[in-house]
């Protein structure tokens, strides 16, 4: 019995790996605008057919914007989708960035800033989101010639797990698995790297309780806690794309001054919450390319849990 268990979940990463590679190649031989069109597809299909994580995303839009009305949340839950279907293939895509000419569809502002930092000396903690493309945005640094490594969560599928990485790392983009821990974080930032870190996720270790899009939520510090103790300095990062043709996106970088003559802890409170409510500003603005899918709040807070939210 044990045997036959452990074939069908062999059998399913392999399944996952192979449709995987398949969206690869087509991502990286078809014209970009069929791309597109098979990723609204596909996320057309992960909505109204598959549902995938539906129920999630209806959960979190609702305690995002409890205002709004069905209709218009259920316009914002499908075109999530339909973004994160076609910019999941723009990804798959990315590891020949410079072979499509990618670069000129980037816009970054900001740059000159984050290049200062680096001159000096600093490495640099980059805060990002679930919210628009964020492989774009490491991945148009990293073509500018800036040293970046990427945080990345490990996935289920070791076979998905390699393949995300030589994507990233054909791109130019360094990669530091969460299971590697903090040093490797901490000896990017001393060695004068850009680490960028999507402070979004629901934590598991040192965190705080802030409000996040209207819903109290625990809200990582290790991201200023290893800029502290590197000396690095701390940045906001978004990347969204552009609505239009021919597609485009706009990297915006934005310095978050750290505090002096307080204690560690004061200042790590502050940098959080500078972080998390830049990234809310960012999805207020931008609901239809905000991750709704992942499961922000799973371990939520005991009211959410009453409510049923714990999602």
């Amino acid at each position: 019995m044990f045997l036959i268990y452990e074939l069908k979940g062999h059998t399913k990463t392999i399944i996952e790996f192979i449709v995987l590679r398949i969206f690869g190649f087509l991502a990286s031989k078809l014209p970009i605008g069929f791309v597109m069109v098979l990723g609204d597809t596909i996320g057309y299909m992960c909505s109204s057919i598959f549902q995938l994580r539906r129920p999630e995303v209806e959960k979190h839009l609702a305690l995002a914007f409890p205002d709004r009305s069905f209709e218009w949340r259920e316009r914002v839950s499908l075109e999530s989708y339909r973004h994160f279907g076609r910019e999941g293939l723009v990804f798959l895509r990315c590891s020949g960035a410079a072979k499509y000419g990618f670069q000129k569809d980037v816009e970054i502002s900001g740059l000159e800033v984050l290049g200062e930092s680096l001159r000096k000396g600093s490495g640099v903690m980059l805060i990002s989101g679930h919210l628009g493309n964020w492989e774009v945005g490491a991945i148009s640094l990293a073509a500018k010639g800036i040293p970046i490594d990427v945080v990345m969560q490990d996935q289920r599928n070791p076979l998905v797990d390699s393949y995300l990485a030589k994507l990233r790392s054909d791109a130019g983009v360094g990669v530091i698995h969460t299971s590697q821990g903090a040093y490797s974080v901490l000896e990017s930032l001393r060695n004068g790297r850009v680490v960028a870190w999507l402070g979004d996720q629901n934590p598991v270790g040192n965190s705080t309780m802030l409000d996040f899009l209207g819903v109290p939520s625990r809200v990582a510090k290790e991201s200023a806690i290893l800029t502290l103790r590197a000396g690095a300095t701390y940045f906001f990062a978004s990347s969204l794309v552009v609505p239009g043709v021919p597609k485009k996106y706009k990297v915006e970088l934005k310095k978050i001054a750290i505090p002096r003559r307080q204690s560690r802890t004061k200042i790590t409170e502050q940098l959080t919450e500078e972080s998390t409510r830049l990234l809310e500003a960012a999805i207020r603005s931008n609901p239809d390319q905000y991750l709704w899918h992942h499961r922000r709040w799973k371990n939520g807070v005991e009211w959410l849990r009453k409510e049923g939210y714990s999602c």
